[in-house]
Formats: C-alpha cells, sequence, structure tokens
C-alpha cells in the first residue's frame, strides 16, 4: 500500500509544481505587458515642460508616438469641449441621406484632425448625432467654426455693369409696384446727380475719387496669371434718390467698376429688399447677390461695403481641389497666403473658366462669403493658385483646413455643448487623485492589521490590480476622465472584497483543524463561484453601460470593465500563486491570517 501511495503522491505533487510554474508565467507576461504599455506614460509624467516642448520640435514623430500611447486625462481632466451635433438632412434626396452622417462624421474628423487637436473623440450617437470631444481646446468658437462650415471653395464670375443695370431697374420696379405709397423717401446728398448708367463698352467713366489710408485691401486670388484685385476709388458711377420710383437704387452710393457700393447703415435695408420675394423674382435664375463682408472707410467719412451681382452658372467648384497649404508670400515674408493645387478634372474646369473669361472679374466665395475679387489676367493652364489676404497665422491654417477636408454635406444643428476650464480640471484630477490614494491606503491599512501577513499579499494584489489596469488603459488608448476615477476606487473596493471571501473562506477551513495547504485549497475553491458569479454580473452591467452610455459614463464603464477582470485576475491566480510559493515547502505551521 505505501509503495502504491507514494508514486502517486510524487505525481501529485509534480502536477501541482507543473501547474505553478505555469502560473507563475502567466503573471510574469501580465506584469511584464503591463509596465510595458505603462512606459510611455511614465516617460510623459517625468519629463519636465521643457524637455516635451524640446522634443515635439526635434522629434515631433516620436513625441506623437509617446503621446499617443501614454494615458491621457479626459475632457473633464484636462478641459476642452464637448459638442453634440445632429445633421440636418430635410434639404437632401432620399439616396443623399443613405451615408449622410458617415460622410459628415469623415468630414469633421478630416477637420480635427488637422486642426492639431490631441486625441479628439468623433464618434455617431444613434441616427443622426455625432459626439465631439476635444480635450484641451480652449477656442471654442474657433473649433466650432470650423467643424461648422459647410460651403466650398467656389469661383464665380462677376456680373458686368451692363448685364447688372437691367436688374437692377427690374428691382426698382417690382418694389414701386408692390410698396407704393409705403416706400420711404431718402433724400439724397446735395452733390449727387442722377443715376449714370455706363454703355455696354464702359468707356464713359466717372473720374474716380482717391480713396483714404484706412480703407482695408481685400483679399486677393494670384497665380501667375491672375492679376491683383485693382484699387477701388468710389464714386465711378454716382447714385442718387431720384423719387419713389428708385426704392432700391436710392440706397446705394455708387456703380464701381462691375460692383455696387452701399453705406453700411443701408446694408440691413438692402439685405431686406434684396430678400423680398417680387425682387428675388425680378432677379435673373442664373444669378445672385452677394455683399463683400469688409467693411471699407470711405473719403468723406463713414463706411460701406461693395455688392455683387454673382452668375450661378458660370462657376468652378472646389470639389476638385486636391491641396491647400498655408505659406509664407514669396514676395512679402511677413505675410501669408493659402496655395492650392487642383486635380486633373478640377485644373482643365479652372483652364477653360479662365480662358473664356480673360479680363473679367470672379468672386472667390467660402461658406457664402465672398473672400475676394481678382480680375483674370489670362488662361491658367495648370490649376495651380494662391489666395492672398491680411491673413493671421490662425486664419490662414483654418482656411487651407477648411479646402483640403471639402464640404459637409448636409448642415449640422448644435444639440448640447459644453466646455471645461483647465482650472477646473485641475482640480478634478487634484480631488480625484487624492480620494483614490486616501482610499487605497485605508484599504491596506486594515487588511494587513486584519488579515496580517495575508492583508500584504491582498495588497500587493491590489497594487498589481491598478498595474493592469492602468496598461489597459494606456493599451487600449482610453481617456482617463473623473468618472473613470471613480471606477477606479470603486474597483479597488471589489478587489478587497474578493481577498476577503478568500481569506474568510480560509479561516473557516483552518477552525475545522485542517492542514494549511488544505484549508487554502479549499477556501480558493469554495470562494470561486461567489466571486464569479458577483464580478460577472457587474461585468454585464459595465458593458451594458459602455455600449449605450455616453461621454462620462463610458469612461466609468471603461475602467469598472477592465477593473473586474483585474480583480479576479489578481485574486484567483496572482493571490494564489503567492500562497502556494510560500507554503509549497510545508515548514509554515501557523497561518498569518
Amino acid at each position: 500500500m505505501r509503495g502504491s501511495a507514494t508514486p502517486g503522491g510524487l505525481v501529485k505533487r509534480g502536477n501541482v509544481s507543473k501547474n505553478l510554474r505555469y502560473k507563475i508565467i502567466i503573471v510574469a507576461v501580465v506584469l511584464i505587458a503591463s509596465l510595458w504599455a505603462l512606459f510611455p506614460t511614465f516617460r510623459v509624467l517625468t519629463m519636465s515642460p521643457e524637455q516635451r516642448a524640446a522634443l515635439e520640435v526635434s522629434e515631433p514623430e516620436k513625441y506623437d508616438r509617446l503621446i499617443g500611447k501614454s494615458i491621457k486625462p479626459g475632457l473633464d481632466l484636462k478641459g476642452g469641449m464637448y459638442l453634440v451635433l445632429e445633421v440636418d438632412d430635410s434639404q437632401l434626396g432620399e439616396d443623399e441621406r443613405v451615408d449622410v452622417v458617415d460622410r459628415a462624421l469623415q468630414v469633421i474628423r478630416n477637420r480635427i484632425d488637422q486642426f492639431g487637436v490631441s486625441e479628439p473623440d468623433i464618434k455617431r450617437e444613434g441616427q443622426k448625432r455625432i459626439v465631439v470631444q476635444l480635450p484641451g481646446l480652449q477656442d471654442a468658437d474657433r473649433a466650432k467654426r470650423l467643424i461648422g462650415q459647410t460651403a466650398m471653395l467656389e469661383w464665380r464670375l462677376v456680373r458686368q455693369q451692363q448685364e447688372v443695370v437691367p436688374v437692377l431697374t427690374e428691382i426698382d420696379e417690382a418694389l414701386a409696384r408692390s410698396l407704393g405709397d409705403s416706400i420711404l423717401e431718402v433724400e439724397p446728398p446735395a452733390d449727387e446727380t442722377a443715376i449714370a448708367a455706363p454703355d455696354s463698352g464702359g468707356q464713359e467713366e466717372a473720374a474716380p475719387a482717391q480713396t483714404d489710408s484706412t480703407v482695408p485691401s481685400p483679399p486677393s486670388l494670384e497665380t501667375p496669371q491672375l492679376g491683383e484685385t485693382p484699387e477701388t476709388p468710389l464714386g465711378e458711377v454716382p447714385m442718387r434718390a431720384a423719387d419713389k420710383d428708385k426704392p432700391f437704387t436710392s440706397l446705394l452710393l455708387s456703380f464701381y467698376r462691375d460692383w455696387l457700393v452701399v453705406a453700411e447703415e443701408n446694408v440691413p435695408r438692402v439685405r431686406a429688399m434684396l430678400a423680398r420675394p417680387e425682387v428675388q423674382a425680378a432677379i435673373p435664375k442664373d444669378s445672385e447677390f452677394f455683399f463683400f463682408d469688409e467693411p471699407l472707410t470711405l473719403p468723406e467719412g463713414g463706411r460701406a461695403k461693395y455688392l455683387f451681382l454673382v452668375a450661378r452658372d458660370e462657376m468652378v467648384s472646389g470639389s476638385n481641389l486636391e491641396t491647400a497649404v498655408a505659406q509664407s508670400d514669396p514676395d512679402s515674408p511677413n505675410q501669408l497666403i493659402v496655395s492650392f493645387q487642383f486635380n486633373r478634372k478640377g485644373g482643365r474646369e479652372l483652364a477653360r473658366f479662365t480662358g473664356q473669361n480673360v479680363g473679367r472679374f470672379t468672386a472667390i466665395i467660402l461658406d457664402g462669403r465672398i473672400r475676394s475679387y481678382p480680375v483674370i489676367r489670362s488662361k491658367i493652364p495648370d490649376g495651380r493658385g494662391y489666395i492672398e489676404g491680411s491673413f493671421t497665422d490662425e486664419e490662414a491654417r483654418d482656411l487651407s483646413v477648411i479646402l483640403r477636408a471639402g464640404a459637409l454635406p448636409a448642415d449640422l444643428v448644435p444639440r448640447e455643448e459644453r466646455s471645461v476650464g483647465p482650472s477646473l480640471g485641475a482640480d478634478s484630477i487634484r480631488m480625484g487623485v487624492r480620494a483614490a490614494v486616501l482610499g487605497l491606503a485605508v484599504v491596506v491599512v486594515f487588511m494587513i492589521i486584519y488579515y496580517g501577513l495575508s492583508g500584504v499579499i491582498a495588497s500587493l494584489a491590489l497594487l498589481f490590480n491598478l498595474v493592469i489596469l492602468f496598461g489597459a488603459l494606456a493599451y487600449l488608448g482610453a481617456a482617463l476622465t473623473l468618472p473613470g476615477i471613480a471606477g477606479i476606487i470603486l474597483t479597488i473596493g471589489m478587489a478587497i472584497d474578493a481577498n476577503v471571501l478568500i481569506f474568510e473562506r480560509i479561516r473557516e477551513e483552518l477552525k475545522k483543524e485542517k492542514t494549511i495547504r488544505s484549508s487554502i485549497d479549499a477556501g480558493y475553491d469554495r470562494a470561486f463561484t461567489t466571486i464569479f458569479d458577483a464580478n460577472l454580473t457587474t461585468l454585464i452591467t459595465a458593458v451594458v453601460l459602455w455600449q449605450f452610455g455616453t461621454g462620462p459614463i463610458k469612461g466609468f464603464a471603461t475602467t469598472l470593465s477592465i477593473g473586474i477582470i483585474a480583480s479576479m485576475f489578481t485574486a484567483l491566480v496572482f493571490s494564489r500563486v503567492i500562497f502556494d510559493l510560500w507554503t509549497r515547502r510545508g515548514t509554515i505551521t501557523k497561518l498569518s491570517i
């Protein structure tokens, strides 16, 4: 009997030793992988601001990789902006609505990526909504302008004087018929004369007045063949308020070249007139009016804006724009320009457009606004050019981003907006870390006092749990949020709860006067089902929160899910390995628990 029992005992001890080796290898792999994932975060935290700035300049790719692989603070910790946008597809056809949200999502992502926000979170929510989180961004207005801009760049032909004058006549007649005696008289200045409509050749032009030095220079599109926007003297063709038969032209100061001049105080009234149905009916279907929004100072005092009649049918769309880059003007290094390049198709369209309209003015329109109005000197065969203006660094960069990213397929309606300042984020980090450290310290002290050396093992398992948790956050690229910190604190409690269940089961077995080894085995075996069931139900809840929650809820669910899995591993595997290594020689007569 003794001889047959000995081989069985040896086999059992051999199996235990082999299983223990496997467990040690698994624990070592998990620990090394977690520390490896946390190394970039450790590097970032230990670098001074000067070192980070130097690395960003000297090795930007390395810096981006380092930041990308480190744990990033979420919006509520770092500060930034949270936007919920709804895609308005009411003006689209059935076919266009199929993927309109996905296309809008891609355009927004392209714009934000080029905007330079570190680790933005852009995702679809529901049927028509898009959630945009921009951590670290403080200029919320600039971001909203960049995200929501819908139009693309267009080159449209400006209608000439001989084309504009009949339209003005039609508008005056339409308003006179509809308004009748309700038209308010507008007294003309004493030195104004009657409307002088130029002939089709434009030969008889009044002498232009000199502009004041405060008149801003409008931006212009420049190419080797495309001329600068000319000087803009006023008074070439003066207007006057003759009588109630001219309700529209009575509000115009002058007719210069191919555009009109409107005093700034009259701009709202002119806009209201142009919006009236009878005026819209008088405007040809192939044309529309646009104001140039940048005001100019009049020589005699006051301010005014230019009004253009531009073509709808004679234009070049920016949909075939291949690239756009903000750069210094070669001729004026202190000035910024936005150079652009069309693809082959767009280059052919631009060549045709410029070749057929040499000597004509063209309006460059972006987002429903005229950005410049240069004259075409000659045909542009290669599709290259640049937009010139008094751009700041930010304006030039944003314009190039919008041109490269293209147009949104539909309007975006803001449904929710939140901004978090960096000071509030710093306070959140400080209080959250303080709460987590205090909770960890209290738990560790309690476990050591109540369970002795077994409490030390539980504390080591808890620290290992946190290493796994933070390593997983870094590896997955998840952002650490304030609700995420709450999830970490809850994980600490749940991890200790598992160890408490195991230790109490071991205590019960020891009270039955079982051996230390058998008590440990029985304690883990009996506690396994309870721990597994409790953690599984919590994990299911966390997964549901992550799947259907948004923003802060997802941050909480992410850390809680990882923490639950890590706590089960450390409680059932790591601490068991420590107990096995501690008791495997059988020399311990009393277990400190």
